[in-house]
């Protein structure tokens, strides 16, 4: 684990632009992609393991931008979230 978050530290930028412009290759980079969640905590997670940590209740995957990391998280949109167990 502590290989492949050295690898992504050093190579993100990398494989986000190839799931743009690599079209062949897109569903295999986007594998290695990592995502912050609010129920990852400090670490990223795939989202082969978000989707396996999904309630079966929840209708679909929510996401959220912003300038930073801090910003999104007091986002009011993400406590309606947070408030019916949504990852």
């Amino acid at each position: 684990e502590d290989s492949y978050k050295k690898f992504y530290e050093a190579f993100a930028k990398n494989l986000k632009l190839g799931v743009h412009e690599d079209s062949t290759n897109r569903a295999k980079i986007a594998k290695l992609l990592r995502y912050h969640s609010t129920k990852s905590g400090e670490e990223m997670t795939s989202l082969d393991d978000y989707v396996g940590r999904m309630d079966d209740k929840q209708p679909g995957i929510y996401y959220i931008t912003g300038e930073s990391k801090r910003s999104v998280e007091t986002s009011p949109f993400l406590e309606k979230l947070k408030k019916k167990g949504y990852e």
